[in-house]
């Protein structure tokens, strides 16, 4: 049984999500609805969701204040909201899932499998509180990422990443002072996530930080701090070299 609660004040978009859910996710589910945060918060306790589908921009109480008065969550959060870009960003530094309205049925999808084959774990709530205090940031590049590995999830200032490999469907972090990581996300999944943080697109395979760039090479590659040369495609280098120059 996915037992599912969705938050949103405009009942129109509630009701679509419901008949959505009921209609393309194969399995048995009970759904709660409710039309603010403040209901919400009244039938937590009793309803016990694994999952809540939560809107962000609502009066009076928004979906973070939601998240920050829910006691002791332990269900697993996805977004719902129009573009903000500034929201989504912190949501996505933090590892955490979200839909753009209107819903895409294969996005809705896709969400609602990757809360089915997640094991629960606690670190769901380090996750909503990284969220939290990304959000509490004047400016985004303070947020720390949250990395999610087969051991476990880290946080890091992006300050502390050297640079990222492209390993299949995974990339690899190479860190400052820290053994590597392995994340179950692609390369392309970074590239714009950290491109203001000073992090340049130098290969398909290579995602870097400018900051520990020591070298460039004749033969078309960079050194970094850590001593490992990194290629430069060549449909890339004349855009590298300008944005080095600077």
């Amino acid at each position: 049984m996915l037992k599912i609660l969705i938050i949103d004040d405009e009942i129109s978009a509630g009701n679509i999500l419901k008949i959505l859910i009921k209609k393309y996710i194969p399995l048995e589910t009970e759904i709660e609805y409710c039309d603010s945060a403040q209901k919400a918060l009244d039938i937590l306790p009793e309803f016990q969701p694994s999952l809540v589908m939560l809107d962000i921009e609502m009066p009076v109480m928004n979906g973070f204040d939601f998240l920050s008065l829910a006691p002791d969550n332990t269900f697993d959060v996805i977004f719902t909201t129009a573009f903000d870009k500034y929201a989504i960003k912190a949501i996505r530094f933090s590892a955490l899932d979200y839909l753009l309205k209107p819903i895409d049925v294969l996005d809705l999808k896709n969400a609602i499998n990757s809360h089915i084959v997640k094991s629960r774990n606690f670190e769901q709530k380090s996750l909503v509180d990284n969220l939290l205090t990304n959000l509490k940031q004047p400016d985004q590049k303070n947020f720390k990422l949250a990395l999610s590995t087969s051991e476990g999830t880290f946080f890091f200032d992006p300050v502390d990443i050297l640079y990222c490999e492209a390993d299949n469907n995974y990339t690899k972090f190479n860190l400052l002072n820290k053994k590597p990581l392995l994340v179950s996300k692609t390369l392309g999944d970074f590239d714009e996530l950290l491109s203001e943080h000073q992090f340049i697109r130098i290969h398909k395979s290579y995602l870097v930080n400018i900051k520990y760039i020591t070298k460039v090479n004749r033969d078309g590659t960079l050194t970094m701090s850590d001593g490992k040369e990194l290629s430069i495609s060549k449909r890339k280098k004349e855009m590298v070299m300008g944005i080095l120059k600077k």
